[in-house]
């Protein structure tokens, strides 16, 4: 009898051990993959770092019109943004390590800049904004192209100038032959357009990146970048050495790209690529 509730007990002892193992296994299977841990909750990713070492104004993607011998529809299927003033000579020389310029002032837009060295300066600064984290990985500085340039420099007008049609009116809004005393002037002292974008007419000229050439005839283009290859850059905006007149949105002039002249400048635009 004795001997009987011993093996009883043995044999009870044992079934509960194997419950245990049975309910060990379960959870072990439940809750591993081959033995495996379970993979870490996911982390949501940081967001990008967006502070640009030069001021810039974030345009939407949308149309302008554009209006020279014929009227056509522009429209931009991409946003960007510009800088707000063209690129002074302490930004150029901060970046660059030299300054090229006739005038000579921090405060002044660099001039006498090649649309070559433009390029260069883009390129540094992008590779500059990259490593110091203030733009995303996908996101290069670059000139406009010039239906960028035309569109920033409007910011929603339907006039010649983004402050009317007529040049008489440009005292306020540009330094041209009429009031720069023959030289450049400091950025950012003249009226800004819509948009908050100063010296878009007038102080120096603005390389763009569209190699010359005629404007197509079409009524509508969508994102026009100019002919592929050429042997003048196009630059845009006026300038101190000429009339008022010059300062037209539409307005253009050209030059090789390794030429410069001290009224010819430039300001960036900030891009995101695929």
């Amino acid at each position: 009898m004795i001997m009987w509730r011993r093996n009883q007990d043995t044999v009870n002892f044992h079934a509960a051990i194997a419950k245990v193992a049975l309910v060990v296994s379960v959870f072990f299977m439940a809750g591993c993959d081959g033995g495996q841990a379970p993979p870490p909750a996911p982390v949501a990713p940081k967001p990008a770092v967006f502070d640009p070492s030069m001021s810039m104004r974030a345009f939407k993607p949308g149309q302008f019109t554009r209006v020279t011998d014929v009227s056509q529809v522009v429209t931009l299927t991409r946003g960007f943004w510009m800088g707000t003033h063209e690129v002074t000579q302490r930004e150029f020389e901060s970046v660059m390590g030299s300054n090229p310029s006739f005038f000579k002032g921090e405060n002044l837009p660099v001039d006498k800049v090649s649309f070559e060295q433009a390029v260069a300066f883009c390129k540094a600064l992008t590779t500059g904004d990259r490593k110091a984290g203030r733009i995303a990985a996908n996101m290069i500085y670059r000139l406009p192209t010039e239906a960028e340039w035309e569109y920033a420099c409007l910011a929603g007008a339907t006039t010649a100038f983004s402050f009317g049609d007529s040049e008489a009116e440009s005292d306020a809004h540009a330094w041209s032959a009429e009031n720069a005393d023959d030289k450049t002037n400091p950025v950012g002292k003249k009226k800004p357009n819509g948009k908050g974008l100063y010296d878009m007419h007038g102080n120096v000229w603005e390389w763009v990146m569209d190699w010359f050439a005629a404007h197509p005839k079409a009524e509508q283009l969508v994102d026009p970048t100019g002919p592929t290859e050429g042997k003048h850059r196009v630059f845009k905006g006026g300038g101190w050495y000429h009339e008022g007149k010059y300062g037209r949105s539409t307005s253009r002039f050209m030059m090789e790209p390794g030429m410069s002249i001290n009224f010819v400048g430039f300001r960036v635009a900030l891009v995101e690529v695929p």
